[in-house]
């Protein structure tokens, strides 16, 4: 039996797909389509054909014991469908990229998540990374981020590793990001703006945040109002 089995790890899984035939053209023919499924996914998979005893991927690990660390999967459509939630970019990512590399405080860092997250849904019409916002008494706040640079920095600053993976495929989500950073934490960076609303553009009459804190403190922001309103926010 020739096994073909595509090994990738993301959010710290081992996950591994495998297909068995007797027949070595079929094997390759099925190697081409998966590579066809993966090619807008931003991971790297690494790909291997072997001989084993039969199917299983139990034979597998008895040939070499490596892919025991491996979560097996035999269901294409199920293990792409996994890969492709595993793979999009998520708030704590982001924001452990940009605490490791930039050192950005609480505020700054959540001014550059958010905006971020804002002007790419607003230029691109969908989300760059996974996050929900609410409307914090000095303005947009992602609290799983929050929560975490306050109880579990290292942890935070640990998903840096997962960023990196998942844009090394895609080099214009950092190079967005750092633009992001260039743009906004100097200008975040300041005890005026968080202190004083007049100077904090979120605060701004109509938009996002505006919206979500008048119907009460802690609302999320919804991503329609930021479609429609982040440009009354924006910056000089």
């Amino acid at each position: 039996m020739i096994q073909l089995v595509e090994l990738v790890t993301v959010d710290n899984e081992a996950l591994a797909y495998h297909y068995g035939s007797d027949n070595i053209d079929e094997v390759f023919e099925h190697e081409r389509f998966f590579n066809e499924l993966i090619k807008d996914i931003p991971l790297s998979f690494s790909s291997h054909i072997l001989a084993t005893e039969d199917a299983s991927f139990d034979s597998l690990c008895e040939k070499d014991p490596y892919f025991k660390q491996f979560i097996a999967y035999h269901d294409l459509k199920f293990f792409i469908k996994k890969v492709k939630e595993k793979s999009q970019l998520t708030d704590e990512e982001v924001a452990g990229y940009l605490k490791t590399h930039f050192n950005l405080h609480a505020f700054p860092l959540q001014k550059v998540l958010y905006y971020s997250y804002a002007d790419y849904l607003e230029s691109k019409g969908y989300r760059l990374f996974l996050a929900s916002f609410q409307a914090f008494d000095h303005g947009p706040v992602d609290r799983k981020v929050w929560r975490k640079a306050q109880d579990n920095l290292k942890e935070l600053q640990e998903k840096n590793y997962d960023f990196i993976q998942k844009a090394a495929l895609n080099p214009s989500i950092k190079e967005f990001i750092d633009n992001s950073v260039k743009k906004y934490a100097n200008f975040f960076d300041s005890g005026q703006r968080f202190e004083n609303s007049d100077q904090n553009p979120t605060h701004n009459n109509g938009t996002p945040w505006d919206r979500a804190y008048s119907k009460g403190r802690n609302t999320l922001l919804s991503d329609d109002d930021i479609k429609k309103y982040h440009y009354l926010e924006q910056i000089p």
